[in-house]
């Protein structure tokens, strides 16, 4: 499991500029809302969510699709919930 130094959450939090609005605008309340909060493997889970093409990662959050990865799920839960 990886250990997230304060670099490593920067570069998770540069990462969540992303190219749709409507993610964006998600992510930036997730970000303020819960960011902080997260363990070292909730954080692993989420930077694979962010490795998703924006559509698919969209079509998450909004329950278009279903998440392949059940670990997904947690994380998804609470940036719907922010």
């Amino acid at each position: 499991m990886p250990v997230f130094d304060d670099a490593a959450k920067r570069k998770i939090h540069y990462q969540t500029r992303r190219g749709l609005l409507e993610l964006d605008i998600v992510l930036k309340r997730f970000m303020t809302k819960e960011f902080d909060n997260l363990s070292d493997d909730e954080l692993s889970i989420f930077v694979d969510i962010l490795e998703l093409p924006d559509q698919e990662f969209l079509a998450l959050v909004n329950q278009k699709e279903e998440a392949k990865d059940s670990r997904f799920l947690p994380i998804l839960e609470k940036i719907r919930r922010a």
